[in-house]
């Protein structure tokens, strides 16, 4: 006898190699410790999972369950069910074939004050089912916030009466036993609550996701305030649990080694990345290794560039076979890269230190001052490897809570004759928070969106209109659909709340001559 399940099954993707799909299903089960028997069926064959236990916690058990699916020159269903009991389907992509992809971003709400202001909380999960019926997917990007943890402050009684001492007390307090106690079951309490909704819980059991944490997986702001209070034991405390449990019920695992077929990179964070025939994929990870002047350690950049050099350009193998060059990257930026510059916004809504939410996402922002220059290195780093590689790369983001386009271009020398440089930024959130109010998103339209910023010597950054559209900022919930065709160009759809229609964008290949 097998205990009740909680949460799940949670589909994730471990990576692909030598035709085979790799897929995991993360499960809690209540009450009983025998492992759960996960049979899947492929083309008329039949296997069962690997079962393998990540955890305990208060008469819980956290289980993952690894199988992988051959990859033929078809596209297959694969019908799996727990225990013999509901029977779910997920899709394996052709061998060396297109891809499509949904992305979404910002799961929930910072305040149960903010939960009163929602209608309809969960209505793009909806939308996100229908399309996905008529038009499957084979993979799910959650790009940050998939839960919103802010509520630690107020839900855990230990850190409540912490936050009710002076601030020189605070920083030298330790993290008791106690408020390790509390905070670890917040965290638990808060996954297993949040996906063990009804629309959620069913897009999760059909689509094999890849999820990357930004700060309120940990809490809000996590990295941006000043060092005495970020090293101080109690935010060190915090950030081991909220960094266990993104570990484990995001990444689905309980050590910071391997991530199945995916290559994971860098110091201390987990930055991963995987190619897939003419797709690449790399998921920064900006909250594992930030404080006020840094997001990512000079080593994990190096890392990166590293992967990129041996993964994806051009090149012979070790066996003399030929290794072709990628025709895409994306490059999952829980931050967009390109955005308006809401410092400017700040002083024309004459926001004041402390007064505003806004003001963590000031600090949190590629364009803040301190982070400026490790920016522009990421920046010319990616078009130095687009023009070498002929690889095209497409930033995708979330955070804002509005949707936009942006649109990197690196003039050539003169008299070369080249084409000029670029890379696309495809910005979509939140698919369950709150926009903007419609002040903000008008002046972001009005005042800010249409500015052209001089990055460096040669290169540009800006917001573009939506096509066939005098838009550029979208205030409304949305996600976004990434479809690859044959080209392979990518056409990008975002799916707005209260839009009949999806907005638009197709990205081609570099034309290589």
């Amino acid at each position: 006898m097998t205990g009740r399940i909680i949460v799940g099954p949670v589909l994730g993707f471990r990576g692909s190699k030598e035709g085979r799909w790799y897929t995991s299903a993360l499960l809690v089960l209540a009450d009983n410790a025998t492992p759960p028997q996960l049979t899947f069926t492929v083309g008329g064959f039949q296997a069962n999972a690997v079962a393998v236990l990540l955890k305990t916690f208060a008469g819980s058990y956290v289980w993952r369950l690894d199988w992988w699916v051959a990859q033929t020159n078809s596209e297959q269903i694969v019908t799996y069910a727990v225990n013999n009991g509901t029977a779910y389907q997920y899709l394996v992509p052709e061998l060396n074939k297109p891809l499509r992809i949904c992305y979404g971003s910002c799961f929930g709400v910072h305040t149960l004050q903010d939960v009163n202001k929602l209608r309809n909380k969960n209505a793009m999960w909806k939308v996100l089912a229908r399309v996905h019926q008529e038009k499957p997917y084979h993979l799910f990007f959650l790009g940050g916030d998939q839960v919103y943890s802010d509520q630690v402050w107020e839900m855990v009684p230990a850190l409540r009466n912490w936050l009710s001492k002076k601030l020189k007390k605070r920083v030298q307090a330790p993290f008791t036993p106690e408020m390790e106690q509390e905070v670890a079951s917040f965290y638990f309490n808060l996954y297993t609550r949040m996906w063990s909704q009804k629309q959620p819980a069913a897009i999760l059991s059909q689509i094999p996701t890849l999820m990357m944490w930004d700060d309120h997986d940990i809490f809000d702001g996590w990295g941006s305030y000043v060092p005495e209070q970020q090293e101080c034991p109690v935010f060190k405390g915090i950030y081991y649990q909220a960094r266990e449990h993104f570990r484990l019920f995001q990444l689905q695992t309980n050590t910071d080694g391997v991530i199945g077929e995916l290559a994971l990179l860098g110091k201390s964070g987990y930055t991963f990345a995987h190619r897939m025939g003419d797709l690449a994929l790399v998921a920064l990870d900006l909250r594992s290794e930030r404080t006020q002047n840094q997001v990512t350690s000079p080593e994990s950049w190096d890392s990166l560039q590293t992967w990129l050099d041996e993964a994806i350009r051009e090149k012979l193998l070790p066996d003399g076979t030929p290794q072709k060059a990628c025709k895409h990257l994306l490059v999952l930026s829980g931050i967009p890269v390109v955005n308006a510059d809401l410092t400017l916004l700040e002083t024309a809504l004459n926001i004041r230190p402390g007064q505003q939410r806004m003001e963590d996402d000031l600090k949190d922002q590629w364009l803040s001052r301190a982070h400026q220059q490790e920016r522009l290195r990421l920046i010319r780093g990616l078009l130095k490897f687009s023009q070498e590689s002929g690889c095209r790369v497409t930033l995708v983001s979330g955070d804002a809570h509005v949707a936009f386009t942006g649109f990197i271009q690196s003039e050539p020398e003169a008299n070369t004759g080249a084409e000029p440089l670029v890379i696309n930024q495809l910005t979509s959130s939140a698919m369950v928070n709150l926009p903007p109010p419609t002040l903000v998103v008008y002046m972001m339209e009005k005042l800010l969106a249409g500015k052209v910023e001089v990055l460096d010597q040669g290169i540009t950054a800006r917001l573009l209109k939506f096509p066939g559209t005098n838009r550029r900022i979208i205030g409304a919930r949305n996600w976004l659909s990434l479809t690859l065709d044959e080209q392979p160009s990518i056409h990008a759809e975002w799916y707005v709340e209260g839009e009949e229609k999806p907005f638009a964008k197709v990205i081609p290949p570099i034309n290589v001559k």
